[in-house]
Formats: C-alpha cells, sequence, structure tokens
C-alpha cells in the first residue's frame, strides 16, 4: 500500500486547541417510505458521525435543490443490514456513507454501487484523486476503477490514556499489560476492549499478522502470530482482571464511556473517540499515544467513505453533495468539531491542523497502517466473512472460547466460503 507523501506527514497534525467536541450519541433512523419521493433526498449515515457541520451542510444542499432531505443515521451493522434489503428491493438511498474501505468496491462489482471515475474527470476542480492521500485511494479502488470517495482517513490503534492516572504511556505489549495490571484497582480497570471485532485488527496486526490473503484461502496468519494476538486480548479480561468483559452490542463506543466515566485508565481506538472525550469529559487530562510495538509496531487503516447507489435518482445530484461533504473547509470544521482526521492533503497542509499535536500522534499512527487485502472485497464474499469473524472474536473475547481451536474454525469456515 502506498504511504502518506512526506510533505503531508510533516505538516499532519491537530490536538486539543481546535479540537471541539461532538457526542458519538444515536440519533433514531427515521424509516424510509416504500417509494421515495422525487424531490426526497435519502442519505444513509453513521450515527457517530452526525455532525453538525455535516447537517449544515445538507441542509443548505436541500435548499439549493428545492429537496427534502431525509438523513437517515444507523449504527454500522445496522446501516449494512438496511443497505442489503435495499438493494434486493431497488428501492435505494441517494447517498451512502461506506463502512470501510472495500465496501464500495466489493458493492461495486456486484454492481450496486457506481464507479465514480467519470464523475472526478468531468469535476476537475474537486481534486480527486491529486488531493486526496493515496492510502485512502487506493483501498477503494480494484483495478483502476473508484467505487467510493474518502470521507474521513484514520487509524485504528492509538492508546487514549488518563493523564492523572498514567504519568508515561506505553510503547510495548509488556509496558501496556504492566500498565493495565497496576491500574487496576477498586471500581477503575487499566482498560478495556471492544466489542466490535474491528478493534482485534491493531493487535493482531501488531503481530505481523494478515487477516485474509485470498487467492490461497487463508486467514489470520500466520497461525501463532494470531493466536498470540488473540490470547493477550483475552488474558486481559479473564487472567489479568484489566478489562471488563465487553457486552456484545452493535455501539462501538463502550470503551470510551468507560474512560469517559473514569473507569479505565486507557484504551485502544481512533480518533473518532476524541470528540465525545472533549464534550463529556472535559475534565480529563486526555493524553494520545502512538500505536504499540508487539512484534512490530503496527495499526489498521480506519475511515469511511461515501459512494451512489446504481439506482439512485439522481447521479450528478449525489456527486455534487460528495464534493460539498469532502470540501476542505467541510473537514476542516469538522476537524475543528470533532477531532477527526480527513483524507485531502491540502487539509493536511492547513496552519489549523499543521498546529495542533494530537493529528501528530495521528500521522505517525497512519504511518504503520498494516496492508489490506482488496481481493477480500473483490470476492463478493467479505460480508459473509465478517460476520464470520464478528462471531469467532465475540466467542473468544466474551465467551472465554478457547483462541485456537476458536480460530482454527474461523479459519476453516472462512476459507469454505471463498
Amino acid at each position: 500500500m502506498p504511504s502518506l507523501d512526506r510533505r503531508s506527514f510533516l505538516q499532519l497534525g491537530l490536538g486539543a486547541t481546535v479540537l471541539g467536541a461532538v457526542g458519538t450519541g444515536c440519533s433514531p433512523a427515521t424509516p424510509a417510505a416504500q417509494k421515495q419521493d422525487a424531490r426526497t433526498f435519502t442519505i444513509y449515515w453513521n450515527a457517530g458521525h452526525g455532525y453538525q457541520v455535516y447537517k449544515d451542510v445538507i441542509d443548505q444542499f436541500g435548499k439549493d435543490h428545492d429537496l427534502e432531505m431525509n438523513w437517515q443515521k444507523f449504527q454500522w451493522p445496522d446501516l449494512t443490514t438496511k443497505l442489503t434489503a435495499d438493494f434486493r428491493s431497488g428501492n435505494v438511498p441517494d447517498l451512502v456513507e461506506e463502512v470501510s474501505a472495500g465496501t464500495g468496491t466489493q458493492y461495486g462489482l456486484a454492481g450496486n454501487v457506481l464507479a465514480l471515475d467519470e464523475f472526478a474527470t468531468a469535476d476537475q476542480a474537486f481534486g480527486f484523486p491529486g488531493d486526496f492521500i493515496d492510502q485512502a485511494v487506493v483501498a477503494r479502488q480494484y483495478e483502476g476503477t473508484t467505487y467510493s470517495i474518502p470521507l474521513h482517513l484514520t487509524a485504528n490503534g492509538l492508546v487514549f490514556y488518563n493523564k492523572e492516572m498514567i504519568d508515561k504511556p506505553p510503547a510495548t505489549w509488556d509496558e501496556f499489560l504492566d500498565l493495565a495490571r497496576s491500574t487496576t484497582k477498586d471500581k477503575v480497570s487499566g482498560t478495556a476492549l471492544n466489542s466490535d471485532a474491528s478493534y482485534a485488527a491493531p493487535f493482531y496486526s501488531q503481530q505481523n499478522v494478515d487477516f485474509s490473503q485470498v487467492g490461497a484461502k487463508q486467514f489470520m496468519v500466520p497461525q501463532d502470530g494470531a493466536r498470540k494476538a488473540l490470547q493477550f486480548m483475552q488474558d486481559l479480561i479473564f487472567t489479568h482482571k484489566a478489562s471488563p468483559a465487553p457486552v456484545a452490542t452493535t455501539d462501538y463506543s463502550g470503551p470510551q464511556k468507560l474512560f469517559s466515566a473514569e473507569r479505565a485508565a486507557m484504551f485502544v481506538s481512533g480518533p473518532w473517540d476524541i470528540g465525545p472525550i472533549r464534550q463529556g469529559s472535559p475534565d480529563i487530562d486526555l493524553g494520545l499515544a502512538v500505536p504499540l510495538t508487539g512484534a512490530v509496531q503496527a495499526s489498521s487503516m480506519a475511515g469511511s467513505g461515501l459512494m451512489i447507489p446504481a439506482k439512485a435518482k439522481d447521479p450528478e445530484l449525489s456527486w455534487e453533495l460528495i464534493t460539498r461533504l469532502t470540501a476542505v473547509k467541510t473537514e476542516l470544521a469538522a476537524t475543528k468539531e470533532s477531532g477527526m482526521s480527513m483524507p485531502r492533503k491540502s487539509w493536511a497542509a492547513d496552519p489549523a491542523v499543521a498546529a495542533d499535536p494530537n493529528l501528530g500522534t495521528i500521522a505517525k499512527a497512519l504511518a504503520v497502517v498494516a496492508d489490506q487485502d482488496v481481493a477480500l472485497a473483490a470476492s463478493g464474499k467479505a460480508a459473509q466473512i465478517t460476520e464470520l469473524w464478528k462471531k469467532a472474536y465475540q466467542q473468544m473475547i466474551i465467551q472465554h472460547a478457547p483462541v485456537e481451536q476458536t480460530l482454527a474454525d474461523f479459519r476453516k469456515q472462512a476459507g469454505a466460503a471463498l
């Protein structure tokens, strides 16, 4: 995977001086009508990304085009379920926030979302792909075709820590474990693991583990590294008692909420949790540290994008809203509001970004993002295999199932799915 260009890294950095606050509270989704009115523009969005700046852009877009904007917000699994049903029925939204890089490719190759290169070529002022950091672009392409436009670019694997509880953040797994054990006392846990299976990615990436090697029909390899990573996570809960066992839920904000309530000294996540902490617990002296080193230092790429369903009523209108939502002025405003890091090079070069230290830490996490297997999305089996992994992860982390056998079962099931 291409690395960030050096100039972008040197100018990437942002922290408390411009970090506002936004919650990740879930707005209830508005049920879609059986048949969308021609003047209704429907958007599917992640509930945690319902920033005010996006609302302002969407509202203005509706006024400009005399449209009724139907902005529906979901937790990621619910969005995926709803969208899958819509593709089958043909009654689709006009614009969708994708759950992760590769989602657009999976849907695009199946004919459910549009390739966007012709729109971008015709709209030179938009600056795609030239003004977008390579990592965010290539992860959304297959054989040169682009199926979604990056909205956010970030990395999972940052260590959030309470400076009143921890003087020096951990750099290695051993240090993380020592701190997690030493800060577990009374009603405070040293750390908090997430019920969302995607939060295992930084840990297994730090053991040089590939989630998938589709060409070889292999998953979570090498096996010893995968076992080590998941055993480390399981032991934090059941052996060292340094993390509460997560509760199965579609809401990924559990560790952040424990941290904000000062019931966890540290946790591993990404920049999307900065805003909620700033808003919910402004008195916490928040520290942000680079990803841990296991066998290697690594993080997992995160960040969503925007895609247009193939049966959207007016794809050109959908494209126009994409350009407004991903304009650099919108990116800067969203960063100020929420702390989210963004994919445009011109965003990285802006003085308001370059002056802030927290995004300097985020930039270091982006520099050690593990490679992704783009062939998994292209296989058309990513959603099915993700569900298998979710089940296996929750068996190990919530139900205390034996790690080695559970991983073996997952490999067998995932290989058969291909």
